[in-house]
């Protein structure tokens, strides 16, 4: 059974994520790509273009000191869009946020043209990152 490109994709950006290399995982994004980021938090809000992309997963890196642990529980995709169901942990100031996120992707000619994120507890996240 043959993968489809874009679960190749997303697990190919989620692995360069989580090992930290935020240059190869923007390398997967166009360059005026939009991250949503739900919520009222100081990572929460429309990300547009590839460098705010890489300044909300930098300050994520910096408000955790790298404290951040993603498993990937499932990918699925179309030839348009593409989902992933991770398991998250983060721990930022003695506190810590462990919940599933699904994050949806829609993919144009390869690579992620908009990323919407949907926490399990939108409530939990705003707390966690205020």
């Amino acid at each position: 059974m043959t993968t489809h490109p874009n679960v190749e994709l997303m697990n190919q950006v989620y692995a360069a994520f989580t090992r930290g290399d935020l240059e190869a995982a923007a390398g997967f994004w166009t360059p005026d790509c939009i991250h949503y980021y739900p919520g009222r938090g100081p990572l929460s809000g429309s990300h547009q273009g590839i460098e705010s992309a890489i300044s909300f997963a930098t300050k994520m890196f910096e408000l955790t000191q790298g404290r951040i642990e993603m498993v990937v529980d499932e990918v699925g995709a179309s030839d348009n869009y593409a989902f992933a169901l991770v398991d998250t942990k983060y721990e930022r100031d003695g506190k810590k946020l462990q919940m599933k996120f699904v994050n949806v992707s829609r993919i144009e000619d390869g690579k992620i043209a908009e990323f919407w994120t949907y926490p399990e507890d939108q409530y939990a996240v705003d707390e966690f990152w205020s």
